[in-house]
């Protein structure tokens, strides 16, 4: 499995985290099978970043949150997932067509421990090898749903700016009108608060890519509409998962809190 991959393992681990704990907040019966035992050993190394760790809940919960407003109002539709890595929505949620899209080995590791059968929603997993394939490819079989929802979590910060517009070239053009979840890091925030993740994940070989100042504008300027934008570290605490004091959260954050947002898109609507 590749490094960039294995990530999956630290964002499931904190899902599993989070079940585990007092008062959950995503409640996801499904991460501590999803790990195994290689995804519980890659967590031990991740599991001391409490502040990321709490940001990394919140960005679950806060597309949990939104997608199921999108299928209150469209039951049917197409949620598609984009590096899918090991997410459980498809079997959490109670409605829904579902995609998701990852590297061959992930889709593989993934089908061992918790197969498509076992899903009450309908649930494809598609492998595509992003390397040498392309996505657009893969994606023209579904450009005849209805409504579409695109799912990109934990993905764009390891995307190279031609990755990235060559991502969104692909869904603007095949999908005239869709939704779009993603969650967004600027160089400020980058550089202020996840040095010290960021390090441990570059010791596993992979590492952020082209963080922009202003990243949601390549959305902008692909003519997406900025539907909301909510900053994750200002929800934990709002949330009570971390605690920082106010004058702490004015003068060392400050504006910086928006540089980590969780962002809903629509296009063509």
């Amino acid at each position: 499995m590749k490094a960039v991959s294995k990530t999956a393992y630290y964002c499931c681990g904190v899902r599993m985290q989070d079940a585990e704990s007092a008062r959950p907040l995503i409640g996801d019966k499904y991460a501590k099978e999803l790990l195994g035992e290689e995804g519980l050993s890659y967590w031990q190394e991740f599991k001391q970043f409490t502040r990321p760790n709490a940001s990394n809940t919140v960005r679950h919960h806060l597309i949990d949150k939104f997608t199921q407003k999108e299928l209150n109002d469209h039951p049917d539709a197409t949620v598609i997932l984009i590096g899918a890595g090991l997410d459980s929505r498809a079997f959490r949620f109670n409605t829904g067509r579902w995609v998701e899209f990852d590297e061959p080995a992930m889709i593989s590791y993934k089908n061992n421990l918790l197969p498509v059968t076992q899903c009450n929603n309908t649930l494809e997993r598609i492998a595509v090898d992003f390397e040498k394939e392309k996505l657009a490819d893969k994606l023209r079989a579904y450009t005849n749903r209805p409504f579409i929802i695109f799912i990109i979590e934990g993905v764009l910060m390891y995307l190279s700016n031609e990755q990235k517009q060559e991502l969104l070239s692909a869904l603007t053009s095949l999908f005239p009108k869709h939704v779009l979840f993603c969650d967004l890091m600027n160089r400020k925030f980058f550089e202020k608060f996840s040095s010290e993740i960021h390090k441990k994940l570059v010791e596993h070989g992979t590492t952020f890519t082209d963080l922009a100042d202003e990243p949601a504008q390549l959305f902008l300027d692909f003519g997406y509409n900025k539907k909301a934008a909510i900053s994750i570290p200002q929800t934990t605490i709002d949330l009570k998962l971390l605690h920082v004091p106010w004058l702490i959260r004015k003068l060392v954050f400050g504006k910086l809190m928006a540089g980590y947002s969780f962002y809903h898109f629509t296009y063509g609507q």
